[in-house]
């Protein structure tokens, strides 16, 4: 873009010339300029790092990627350092030319994800952001060259005493000739104005690697002072969220810049922090005082044409991510035809939303979908009609008058001693009005949850009824509440079933706060048992099978046996509890994603059996993608695969080894057909688990005396 009168600023100008640097049907994203304004660096599609000659308008690829990279030139515009993903998934830190002269350089060759590489302006060292201590993110930096590596802070304080001893003396003092100890290395010549060249050892590079500690805080948005004395990043330190400095590398205690933060941040020479702040144009001073420019830019737009453009990005967002480039053998560009023209005519957000779920339809995928940016308009901060629950359940075969009690759900409202309700009770009436089977209890049960109900309850025995003033509960709470009573009823079924010699846990979802649990019940329901049966049913998925199967399948090397003390393991030498005996994996049709990768791997590594229904078939890694300001759409682009079979998870759901199908009615009445069928599964994994041999303990002191 060019402007109009190149005598007015930027935002003076009402028109601008433009000028197309692409043409093709990939899109392009990222960019960058180098220092020198030569190379036009871009993101084409997923990840492909590009660049572009702005002399001659020829573009070369600077590397491919299935992922983006964050990346940032040299000073001196003859190098790139960026941040890319393998196969594996793992982001390390790179370093190459842009003339391609060598091979591209991983300077930090770690396990864990590296990103937000930025180049000091002298060229001297290199600043990330990674994953090395725990989950702590922390900055790491890289002296480029031995000789800076090897300077203390004794040696740099007395170079810049020098120097500045230097400026400040007559043209051929005495001190002007004065040299820092050491022989320093000869510069290359170059041009006024422009950057040195940056020298580079490449030898023993990672070696060079430090790291700031910053206890207990993850960072993130680093950017450089234009002299390079200081680098500045986002953080949450002792509590306090906010953008600070550090200078490296001898005075690395974080200094608070400003409790505000941004993005896109660059630091200019008048010290200046340029910005978004919240998403409005900012500038911040040295002291950290910011100035917010907001702007107003009325503009009318079409809605066919805007929603025909939304269409278009959701379209081509699936073509360029979705992760199998058949697209269930459709023809993508015939489905673009389709569908264009409904979404161009959709009357209102919900419309043009049916039009985008019918157009992912036709990849007969699993973690699909496009959630609409439109809100009701709705006061946050009003009440809102809500259907209250009472924490019982009622008997459906009793004709009243009243409603009966079946059962009291555990821990809830009717559970509590001011307000209890028994097995039995009869309520007559809910705030005065008379209720029967047949009366519809949300007309006095819908309205504001936080509300005391008075019923009239007759008991069982009783003569007169009573009056129980009862605080309701959400819909959600009483599921919660009766998960874990259903939870509770399967242990005490196994627990009948095999005579207390086997556990039962359910992982409720693949997420840390489930598999802690988990962790947790290893122990408390594991303990003393011989068998465990691990249920997956109803799991919608999330990302810790390989924690999981670290419990579950971490070889037993050694036995330990203390001086008065029985055979065992230390637990403190362990990644994780761990069980080691006889197991059953339970999974239905509601076992999703990451519980279905968990019940493959069950099976493919002979681990246990699997026992239910075949699982969803639903497996597929997701991200999202903004769709203007329209909504999200989900961005499915990995796919799974078995490992013994090479076959594809998605459509193909984890097949037990032994199928028992419930029948309906079955789970609401306490029968569970499918547990009753894995306890007498894991019985027979414990009889052969007995059979083994277990080692014969000898002491060396035996060892010895038998030689």
């Amino acid at each position: 873009a060019e402007r109009a009168d190149s005598e007015q600023h930027w935002w003076q100008n009402s028109s601008f010339k433009l000028t197309a640097l692409t043409d093709d049907v990939q899109s392009e994203s990222q960019l960058a300029l180098s220092p020198d304004g030569r190379w036009l660096a871009f993101v084409k599609d997923r990840g492909d790092l590009w660049l572009l000659d702005t002399r001659n308008g020829k573009s070369k690829r600077m590397f491919e990627s299935f992922l983006t990279p964050t990346y940032d030139f040299s000073p001196d515009g003859r190098w790139m350092v960026y941040a890319v993903s393998d196969a594996d998934f793992n982001r390390d830190i790179w370093i190459a030319p842009l003339d391609g002269s060598r091979e591209p350089v991983n300077v930090s060759r770690h396990p864990d994800n590296e990103g937000n590489p930025v180049w000091s302006p002298d060229g001297s060292l290199i600043a990330f952001i990674g994953r090395r201590a725990d989950d702590e993110v922390d900055i790491y930096y890289l002296w480029l060259t031995d000789e800076n590596d090897d300077k203390n802070t004794r040696t740099r304080k007395l170079e810049k005493a020098v120097a500045k001893f230097q400026s400040k003396s007559p043209s051929g003092d005495a001190a002007n000739k004065t040299q820092p100890a050491g022989k320093p290395r000869p510069q290359a010549a170059k041009k006024p104005g422009q950057a040195a060249p940056v020298r580079i050892d490449f030898d023993g590079i990672s070696k060079r690697l430090r790291r700031v500690a910053i206890a207990d805080s993850s960072e993130s948005g680093l950017f450089w002072a234009p002299k390079g004395n200081q680098l500045a990043f986002t953080a949450k330190i002792d509590g306090k969220q906010g953008t600070y400095t550090i200078q490296i590398p001898d005075r690395l205690k974080p200094k608070l810049l400003s409790t505000t933060s941004g993005s896109s941040a660059r630091w200019m020479k008048n010290n200046v922090i340029g910005w978004l702040s919240s998403g409005v144009p900012a500038t911040l001073t040295a002291s950290g005082s910011e100035t917010k420019l907001p702007f107003v830019a009325y503009h009318q737009r079409s809605r066919s044409a805007r929603y025909r453009a939304g269409f278009d990005l959701c379209w081509r967002t699936m073509r360029d991510w979705w992760y199998d480039d058949q697209f269930d053998n459709r023809n993508w560009d015939a489905v673009r035809r389709k569908y264009g023209d409904l979404a161009a005519n959709a009357h209102d957000a919900e419309s043009f939303s049916t039009v985008v779920h019918l157009m992912l339809g036709e990849l007969n995928g699993s973690h699909l979908g496009f959630r609409s940016s439109s809100t009701s308009g709705s006061d946050s901060k009003s009440w809102k009609m809500t259907t209250a629950h009472l924490g019982v359940r009622f008997d459906t075969k009793f004709k009243g008058p009243g409603i009966k009690v079946q059962d009291v759900l555990p821990n809830g409202p009717a559970d509590k001693h001011q307000s209890r309700l028994q097995a039995g009770d009869v309520i007559l009436s809910i705030d005065g009005v008379a209720v029967d089977p047949q009366f519809d209890l949300t007309r006095v049960l819908t309205g504001r949850l936080d509300r005391d109900l008075r019923l009239s309850v007759r008991g069982a025995d009783a003569q007169q009824p009573r009056t129980v003033v009862l605080r309701p509960i959400s819909y959600s709470t009483a599921r919660r509440l009766l998960y874990d009573k259903w939870q509770d009823d399967n242990r005490q079924l196994v627990k009948k079933l095999s005579d207390g010699t086997m556990g039962y846990l359910h992982i409720q979802a693949m997420n840390w706060s489930s598999f802690l649990e988990f962790e947790r019940e290893l122990y408390d329901v594991g303990y003393g048992k011989q068998g465990l049966i691990i249920d997956v049913r109803e799991n919608g998925g999330g990302f810790t099978t390989d924690h999981l199967l670290t419990a579950l399948t971490q070889p037993r090397h050694a036995i330990t046996v203390p001086r008065g003390g029985g055979t065992g393991y230390p637990h403190d030498r362990l990644v994780y509890a761990t069980w080691n005996k006889p197991i059953v994996v339970m999974c239905n049709q509601n076992s999703f994603s990451n519980a279905e990768i968990f019940s493959h791997a069950i099976k493919g590594l002979k681990r246990g059996r699997l026992v239910g229904v075949p699982s969803a078939g639903g497996v597929i890694s997701t991200g999202s993608a903004q769709i203007m300001d329209l909504g999200i759409l989900r961005r499915p682009f990995r796919g799974w695969f078995v490992q013994s079979t090479g076959e594809d998870m998605e459509l193909n759901g984890a097949v037990p080894d032994t199928i028992k199908w419930p029948q309906p009615g079955e789970w609401p009445a306490g029968k569970d057909v499918q547990l009753e069928v894995s306890v007498k599964v894991l019985s027979q994994e414990i009889k052969q688990w007995k059979k083994q041999p277990a080692a014969k303990l000898r002491k060396a002191s035996q060892r010895r005396a038998e030689e």
